[in-house]
């Protein structure tokens, strides 16, 4: 009852803002416009470059950033934000997060890291998303995270969408979607590698003009779609999402990458309740022992759509000297 109260609450809100908007226009940030430039003569030596990646994608745009640091002399850490430490932010005098688009926004899991991240005062911050449609909000997403880095003190100095070979497995059963995805294969792509390079270069650029970037939102379909709790209805289709042990290597992987810890991997289960269907869990599942169905259709992971396609994500060149 609680959760249907709380959907009419939000078909009530939305219904006040369609009035008011016709089409896309920028929505001014009030603390954004609050931000103050860089320290004087900010020098940088020491860059940080974090991501949260569940099928590689933001995780290799953000090494290869990394990598062009590198070159430019810069000591650079680079790691997943699973994994790092929050309490050495302010040790470093620039900081770059990317991050895939979930269901039109920043996921959730990000957002309440950022949430809980020290003071970064006059830091520079730049993000970058990566995004498998079109028209998945990407704009938008990449503006919150600049916004929750500002709250913090950070200075945005840098944004970015690059478009990939879409990771979502429910688009699979889809054959109109489907067909749109096998179209992108070749994603990401020379073109891809190239915009990256030059957005890490963008980025120590603009850190030597010493002042911020605007970020702006745009007012967009898919942002106010939000407002409609996705997730939520797509757990509502989702008939069965457990551990089949009788093909189960008990690698752990699933539970690793379980944001919610929602996997127990020794009784078979996942708890729906906990489950933000990041599908973490069956993209990265080696021998498809994540068992789930979609409207009574079993689905399959990202790396068992590239094998069975006869797919192969291209590496940057960089990448192939390592």
């Amino acid at each position: 009852m609680e959760r249907r109260r709380s959907f009419l609450k939000k078909c009530i809100a939305l219904s006040f803002v369609l009035v008011e908007s016709c089409g896309s226009k920028p929505q001014k940030n009030e603390h954004l416009q609050n931000v103050t430039t860089l320290k004087k003569d900010h020098k940088l030596k020491n860059v940080l470059v974090l991501w949260y990646s569940q099928t590689e994608h933001t995780k290799r745009n953000a090494r290869l950033i990394a990598y062009v640091w590198k070159r430019k002399g810069l000591n650079v850490t680079a790691a997943d934000i699973r994994k790092f430490n929050q309490k050495t932010l302010p040790n470093f005098d620039l900081i770059l997060l990317g991050t895939p688009v979930f269901y039109y926004d920043t996921p959730g899991f990000v957002k309440e890291w950022l949430a809980t991240i020290p003071s970064i005062n006059q830091i520079p911050v730049a993000a970058f998303v990566t995004y498998g449609r079109p028209c998945g909000d990407q704009h938008n997403a990449v503006c919150t995270i600049l916004e929750l880095f500002s709250k913090k003190g950070g200075v945005p100095v840098g944004l970015r969408t690059f478009m990939n070979m879409e990771t979502f497995p429910i688009s699979w059963s889809n054959n109109s979607i489907a067909k749109n995805i096998l179209d992108n294969r070749a994603l990401p792509n020379k073109k891809t590698y190239k915009n990256v390079r030059s957005y890490a270069e963008s980025i120590i650029e603009q850190v030597n003009l010493g002042y911020p970037i605007p970020v702006e939102k745009q007012l967009t379909f898919q942002r106010l779609s939000t407002i409609f709790a996705p997730v939520w209805w797509t757990k509502r289709l989702i008939d069965v999402h457990r551990i089949d042990l009788t093909i189960c290597t008990k690698c752990g992987i699933c539970e690793k990458l379980c944001l919610k810890d929602a996997i127990s991997v020794a009784l078979g289960q996942i708890n729906m309740d906990r489950c933000v269907l990041c599908f973490g869990c069956i993209n990265n599942c080696p021998v498809q022992a994540v068992v789930m169905k979609y409207k009574g259709r079993k689905l399959f992971g990202f790396w068992e759509l590239l094998r069975r396609k006869n797919i192969t994500i291209k590496e940057p060149k960089e990448f192939l000297k390592l």
